[in-house]
């Protein structure tokens, strides 16, 4: 009978077969995390923001009131960025936002894996590697405490989340972002000077895509 039993899950299809604890634990820890931003209609789909980036690896000032932005773009998360009326065309980019918006979380395809905690900002942070859905796998890590995104690994980067607000219709979302190039990827050392930093100035959501970007 044990032999029978044994074949019949033999050829059962995977999808069919219950999850590991593993892939359970993942699961639970991703819920969490959206439960923590408000839930999956919370989260960032179609929206514009107007941002000062800057490629520099001295750390800029805090933003002033009623400071100029130097780049606005409009992101459909998974899809599409524009920088003003010129559509980027780097998958790279692309994969930064869908990470960043948590929607990656919840894709059909995403296969989720639990990973070592690291230290962000000398605070612990637990991470979900996300494979399946990307070509490379990309790693990201949350604040214990809060839940919220702590930072993103991807390729040859680690950017850094900080320095949360609110758009108009509460929507929550970190407005400073510091890039650190890896030292060594492997070790998770980075190198001890910033490459780029972003501070979003405003954050407004649309219920669909401009006109002049419908081409």
């Amino acid at each position: 009978m044990r032999f029978v039993a044994l074949l019949t899950l033999s050829f059962l299809p995977i999808s069919s077969l219950p999850a590991t604890a593993a892939e359970s634990d993942a699961q639970e820890r991703a819920s969490k995390v959206i439960e923590a931003a408000g839930g999956e209609s919370q989260l960032l789909d179609l929206f514009r923001f107007r941002e000062r980036v800057l490629i520099t690896d001295t750390p800029a000032p805090p933003v002033v009131k009623d400071e100029k932005e130097n780049r606005t773009s409009v992101v459909r998360v998974g899809g599409d960025w524009w920088v003003g009326s010129d559509k980027r065309d780097k998958d790279k980019v692309r994969v930064l936002c869908w990470a960043w918006s948590l929607r990656i979380l919840r894709d059909s395809k995403s296969i989720l894996q639990t990973i070592p905690d690291i230290k962000v900002a000398d605070q612990p942070a637990f991470g979900l590697r996300v494979t399946g859905s990307v070509k490379d796998p990309i790693d990201l890590y949350f604040d214990h405490e809060t839940k919220r995104l702590a930072a993103i690994d991807y390729d040859d980067t680690r950017h850094i989340f900080s320095d949360w607000k609110k758009s108009e219709d509460g929507r929550h979302y970190p407005s400073h972002v510091a890039g650190f190039r890896f030292e060594n990827r492997a070790a998770g050392t980075l190198k001890s000077r910033q490459w780029y930093q972003t501070d979003i100035l405003e954050l407004t959501l649309l219920k669909e895509l401009p006109s002049e970007l419908k081409r």
